[in-house]
């Protein structure tokens, strides 16, 4: 595939009371599958962590052509501001910052609108998800794959320092998951929030997620053939604190109603 030059200006993109005050691009560009990937990175309060996850990702990504896009939920620690002047210069990193939506999934979904590379990646900005993995993922598409998974249980995955009342949550939710949503049952980390995929498979799909898991939006709604997972070790976040509450439980079970009824 051929690149398209991006027609992106600079700046911070913002959405507004009064109105879209970013232009968003008639063409995207795209690349080769493989060497060029964007990067899409959601955000809320992540003013501690948001340069250590974006040098991290620029120091994995050296030998490819990529982008970053960081889409930031109008923080009140200004997490946009401190990515718009510390990379005020830099091609490869933009902020997005919404002002009239919120919610991890539904920032992601932004990220894909706003990406200009055929291969998208998503990765938290608590450096949960460990950017070195990211030419794992990004290699499986050069293999054939449709949708790559950063997996915490396959050989060789694994969590760190999780107590035993989040296992027994996680493992729950992995049960409802696959009980309620066959297509998912073949895949060992369906709820993943670290992950890969062909931006193609999205374009003419209306992704409506609840909540934080909007990978089971993807596997539930896109038309794929080939999954990849790689194994990576979760760990708990070091600065900042978790997002998770019981009300993200409850946006879990909706969102798993939601796609059994609409994909039945």
């Amino acid at each position: 595939m051929t690149e398209r030059p991006s027609t992106r200006g600079r700046g911070i993109a913002t959405d507004s009371q009064s109105g879209t005050e970013y232009s968003r691009r008639d063409e995207r560009s795209t690349a080769s599958r493989g060497r060029s990937v964007s990067i899409i990175i959601p955000t809320y309060n992540e003013r501690e962590n948001i340069e250590r996850v974006v040098e991290r990702c620029r120091d994995a990504l050296a030998d490819y052509r990529f982008e970053i896009v960081v889409v930031d939920d109008d923080s009140p620690d200004k997490t946009w501001q401190l990515v718009a002047n510390s990379y005020e210069d830099a091609e490869t990193v933009r902020i997005v910052r919404r002002t009239e939506e919120s919610g991890l999934a539904t920032a992601v979904s932004r990220g894909f609108d706003e990406a200009s590379y055929e291969c998208c990646a998503v990765i938290d900005a608590d450096l949960q998800h460990p950017p070195e993995k990211l030419p794992e993922l990004i290699a499986a598409f050069e293999d054939g794959a449709d949708i790559a998974i950063g997996s915490r249980h396959v050989a060789g995955g694994g969590v760190e320092n999780w107590s035993r009342f989040r296992r027994i949550v996680s493992r729950g939710a992995m049960a409802i998951t696959k009980l309620a949503l066959p297509p998912t049952r073949g895949i060992a980390d369906p709820m993943s929030g670290f992950f890969a995929i062909r931006r193609e498979l999205i374009d003419d799909v209306a992704l409506a997620p609840t909540g934080y898991k909007i990978l089971l939006e993807v596997l539930m709604k896109c038309d794929y053939e080939r999954v990849v997972e790689i194994p990576y070790v979760f760990t708990e976040r070091e600065r900042g604190e978790s997002k998770l509450t019981s009300d993200e439980y409850f946006e879990f079970l909706e969102h798993i109603w939601r796609l059994r009824r609409s994909t039945t």
